[in-house]
């Protein structure tokens, strides 16, 4: 009996093993279509489902029509209208059509041909009897006619290649293609891209090599955008597909790194041949440096497998992808990173990505420009952008669309107006402050004079107040004065006065054993204060942090005071950052730090006066009592001209001092004595 054989055996000489292998192999292929339409039904989209629906209905309908009227009309299988009919029908049946209908159709279309030829070569000759001869070459011509035609019915059951895309690439990837048919146009144009005009230009050039018909044969593929996060890396390449009106295939990197060894392999060649599949197309890979970095070494004393040997045919897998693909006409590859030195060189070279574009943090012009765009998506009374742009240095596209975006709803439902970009700006900043506690002006107890020069100070730092008075506020301010004085307090107290972000840095917060981690401490310090200003910047004990250069000082000490420099140089006026320093010992900072344009002012705080200590005697007190001999004035007049800070020791040790004359289980203290605050100030040592 016949046996079966594996299709990809060679089937013994023999009849019953010829035929069980034949049989073997119809099985197998009726199963791998069967698999193949499962597979397609799975990956396909809901619309694509109802679409091939629709056709299926609207081809079962005309081919049952058609041999309702043939049955009808035509009782004659052989006639010459059925003939022309069945024809007809073919060539006005859906495309794609379904198969179903399509080998009815065909079927039809046979029998009609085949008996029409029969029928008319019987009246031919017998119209003419020297036809006759000609019988045997007509038979056999019939006959070749039938199985060609038999053929033909049976191919309507072929699987149909996805597109053109994949024949490029290869017939065994065409048996293998069972990516769904999808349709990405986006609305997003150049247009709608502030600034970037010679990286619009550049992009252009290279997008009409690939998305636009050139007959000069040369190929110039691979865009790499890079820079600072928010500088519309992925806007620019959706706007280029937009641009050019072809889809838009946006591949975050990251997702398509997988736990399996070969899996990451795997999602990088189905998200390529995806693309080539739906040409005309903008292939975005975002984050490509998740799974383009550098290659690492291999050989003796290194990783020569496992995760570094995966790590490695990643990135040789990306570079694979990219050759393979990029020269088929309609896809245009692009890709985005804030890291380009963490690529592999040999991904990035020319001929993978013939040219690499940095997007720069807009100037005060480009963001005027970007503001103007964003805004054009909303009712807009028109104003001036200058003054937003101007106050806006180091801020990204993103950043700027979250601005316009929080004016439009501030203005709700009406047009949006200058203040309202304003309000939103002054709302924007001065929110950051890590392990910030608030202080009011009762909190403290200041000199008046210095109180004067704080609040004017204060309000110099409100938004568009130093503009109107044609008097900006100092660039830094340093309060020094002897050790409890409150200066750090009255730090605390600016910046919740002038409600601004506060970064406090200590010698201890900047300065690190690493090579440059001091310098590079600084450094993020004062661009976090820029990205979230207005702000404060507080350097507590600036002698520690900035000594005097001059003679026998560690190079370290001149690096740190030297990127202090370059930093506070670097600051202008829009970047709205306030520099505060205190200091025991002003004549231990470096000069250059002193001098105007920097840290150009300099409080001196002082003792209270008589009735700041009466204040101060009152808040630390509390609910303890004074003996009636101990007059308050005569108290204050004893510890007039000690800080505010050996005060409150003092108080609170008199205040232990009482607890030696209380009962057993009192709650209050017994009334303080002038000896209790005598044996205080001994053990305190509070300096007058």
């Amino acid at each position: 009996m016949p046996q079966y054989t594996r299709p990809g055996q060679v089937a013994p000489f023999n009849l019953a093993h010829w035929i069980g292998w034949w049989i073997g192999a119809g099985a197998a292929k009726v199963g791998q279509e069967v698999e193949h339409l499962a597979q397609r039904a799975r990956h396909s989209s809901g619309s694509e489902r109802a679409d091939w629906v629709r056709r299926c209905i609207i081809a079962s309908g005309v081919v049952l029509s058609e041999f309702a009227l043939i049955r009808l009309f035509e009782p004659q299988p052989d006639s010459i209208p059925t003939l022309i009919g069945t024809w007809v029908v073919i060539f006005f049946l859906p495309r794609p059509t379904p198969r179903i209908p399509l080998w009815f159709a065909r079927v039809a279309a046979f029998v009609a041909t085949l008996g029409a030829l029969n029928a008319y070569w019987k009246i031919a000759s017998s119209s003419w009897p020297a036809l006759r001869e000609w019988d045997g070459a007509f038979t056999i011509s019939w006959g070749l006619l039938s199985f060609g035609m038999i053929v033909w019915v049976f191919l309507s059951f072929r699987r149909k290649g996805t597109s053109a895309a994949v024949a490029q690439v290869g017939v065994a990837d065409a048996e293998r293609q069972t990516v769904a048919r999808w349709s990405n146009i986006p609305s997003t144009k150049f247009r709608d891209v502030g600034g970037c005009e010679l990286a619009k230009k550049e992009i252009g050039s290279i997008a009409d090599n690939r998305l636009r018909v050139k007959r000069n044969g040369r190929v110039s593929n691979g865009i790499l955008l890079y820079g600072p996060q928010g500088t519309g890396k992925s806007l620019i390449a959706e706007a280029t597909a937009g641009e050019f009106q072809v889809n838009f295939l946006h591949v975050r990197c990251p997702d398509l790194v997988g736990q399996v060894v070969g899996a990451t392999g795997a999602e990088i060649r189905a998200a390529f041949e995806s693309a080539a599949a739906n040409r005309p197309v903008v292939l975005f890979l975002d984050e490509i440096d998740s799974i383009g970095s550098r290659r690492q070494a291999q050989g003796q004393g290194t990783d020569a497998g496992g995760a570094g040997r995966e790590y490695n045919t990643v990135t040789t897998q990306l570079m694979s992808a990219i050759d393979k693909y990029r020269s088929l006409d309609g896809l245009l590859i692009m890709a985005a990173t804030n890291q380009l030195d963490g690529l592999e060189p040999t991904l990035i070279r020319e001929g993978r990505f013939d040219v690499k574009l940095r997007l720069d943090l807009p100037d005060e012009a480009g963001r005027k420009e970007i503001l103007g765009t964003l805004l054009n998506q909303f009712r807009v009374r028109p104003f001036d952008l200058t003054d937003v742009a101007k106050r806006t240095p180091g801020w990204s596209p993103a950043k700027l669309k979250a601005l316009v975006d929080r004016a439009a709803e501030i203005a709700g439902r009406s047009p949006v107006e200058g203040r309202h970009l304003v309000e939103a700006l002054e709302r924007a900043g001065g929110r950051d402050r890590p392990q910030f506690e608030r202080v009011e002006w009762d909190d403290v107890v200041l000199p008046e004079a210095v109180v004067h020069d704080l609040k004017a100070l204060i309000d110099l730092m409100r938004p568009g107040r130093a503009q109107k008075l044609s008097l900006p506020a100092p660039t830094g301010l340093i309060l020094t004065g002897a050790p409890g004085t409150g200066k750090t307090l009255t730090v605390r107290l600016i910046a919740t006065q002038a409600d601004r972000s506060f970064y406090s840095l200590s010698p201890s917060d900047v300065l690190s054993g690493d090579v440059g981690g001091s310098t590079k401490k600084l450094r993020e310090a004062f661009a976090r204060a820029k990205e979230h200003a207005p702000s404060i910047l507080f350097f507590d004990e600036m002698d520690g942090l900035f000594p005097n250069v001059h003679g026998p000082v560690s190079q370290h000490d001149v690096q740190l005071v030297e990127q202090a420099l370059i930093e506070i140089s670097a600051l202008k006026p829009e970047h709205n950052v306030f520099l505060i320093g205190t200091t025991n010992y002003l004549d231990r900072v470096d000069l250059r730090i002193l001098r105007g344009g920097r840290f150009s002012e300099k409080i001196e705080i002082g003792v209270p006066n008589g009735d700041g200590y009466r204040k101060l005697l009152s808040r630390y007190l509390g609910t303890a009592r004074l003996a009636e001999s101990l007059r308050v004035e005569d108290l204050v007049s004893r510890l007039q001209g000690m800080s505010p800070a050996d005060f409150e020791a003092t108080v609170t040790a008199a205040k232990r001092a009482a607890m030696r004359r209380m009962r057993s289980n009192a709650d209050v203290l017994p009334p303080l004595e002038l000896a209790d605050f005598e044996l205080a100030l001994s053990r305190v040592q509070a300096h007058f």
